[in-house]
């Protein structure tokens, strides 16, 4: 008989305390400052990072994601809501959610 913690050990698809697909690794695995859709959000005061996978046009992949957005852009496209949820979202530690896509 086999010791129980050398099966969850060699298991591929337990990753330490839960089970999960191979596919699904890399996301979990990443962070959102690898995410093409983490960048820099320059309002009048300051500037702070964002995730812009919760605009439309750039979550469907219709526009680019660019390195640097003014907060205009923003509000007009998903309003003040939308704005505070796009700054208030990803972390630079944070785990990376389900839209992840890496940089290049």
């Amino acid at each position: 008989m086999s010791n129980i913690h050398d099966y969850y050990r060699k298991n591929f698809l337990y990753e330490s305390h839960r089970m999960m697909l191979p596919e699904l690794r890399d996301r979990v695995t990443r962070t959102c400052p690898q995410c093409k859709f983490y960048i820099l959000i320059a309002g009048k005061t300051g500037v702070r990072m964002g995730c812009v996978a919760l605009i439309p046009q750039y979550a469907g992949l219709v526009k680019r994601a660019p390195e640097k957005l003014d907060v205009t852009e923003i509000l007009k496209a998903v309003g003040k809501g939308g704005l505070e949820r796009v700054l208030a979202r990803p972390g630079s530690h944070r785990q990376a959610c389900g839209q992840f896509h890496p940089k290049k």
